[in-house]
């Protein structure tokens, strides 16, 4: 095997590596996502208790839904792997 195939196989697995360690960040990045969205849900609930207006349901069927879209893409992306 000559050097530059040899380069050539070290640059191909370590372009492999370091996809997964790319797709693993995402991940990680993804799980903190999703506690921010539990934590707005929460949030709103906190609000509405404390703020009472005409605004309280579409407030939170705008934080329940962006929480079903994180919880949509999280499966997606762990599908993806």
């Amino acid at each position: 095997m000559t050097p530059f195939e040899r380069l050539v196989e070290y640059l191909a697995n370590f372009s492999f590596r370091l996809s997964w360690v790319l797709k693993g960040l995402f991940l990680f990045g993804m799980l903190f996502y999703l506690a921010f969205g539990v934590i707005f849900i929460r949030q709103v609930g906190l609000m509405s208790k404390t703020l009472e207006g005409s605004f309280d349901l579409p407030i939170k069927i705008v934080a329940w839904a962006h929480l079903g879209m994180i919880i949509g893409l999280l499966l997606i992306i762990l599908l993806a792997f």
